[in-house]
């Protein structure tokens, strides 16, 4: 399982998340992490950043259980939300499929609500 940690500061270090994670975690069970990655994705236009982490944990029950223990708790001066990462298949996603709709169905949204991918944002990994 994947968690996900939105809005965590710049400055921040794998191992920070690490110790985080093993401290708000009680004692009655150990949260085995795998992996964790630092995703920084900055928009070339306003030149603003958002940092967040991706956190896989080696069992399902353990990371629901630390998304319940560590969503809205203070990280580093921020309160940070942690919710279920899921990884989408283009194959499986439904706003790729091209159906024909009769014309009597209007498009009531103004926008769409996801944030379009283009060249004016940069992802940077570590």
């Amino acid at each position: 399982m994947i968690i996900f940690f939105r809005n965590i500061p710049p400055e921040t270090k794998k191992y920070e998340i690490a110790s985080f994670i093993n401290r708000i975690s009680d004692s009655r069970f150990i949260i085995a992490i795998m992996d964790i990655e630092i995703l920084t994705i900055q928009d070339s236009n306003s030149k603003t950043l958002e940092t967040h982490g991706l956190i896989r944990i080696l069992q399902k029950e353990e990371g629901k259980r630390a998304i319940k223990l560590i969503d809205g708790k203070i990280f580093k001066g921020n309160r940070i939300t942690v919710r279920e990462y899921f990884i989408r298949s283009e194959h499986n996603d439904p706003r790729n499929k091209h159906l024909i709709t009769p014309i009597e169905f209007k498009e009531q949204r103004c926008s769409d609500r996801r944030r379009t991918v283009d060249k004016n944002i940069h992802v940077y990994r570590y």
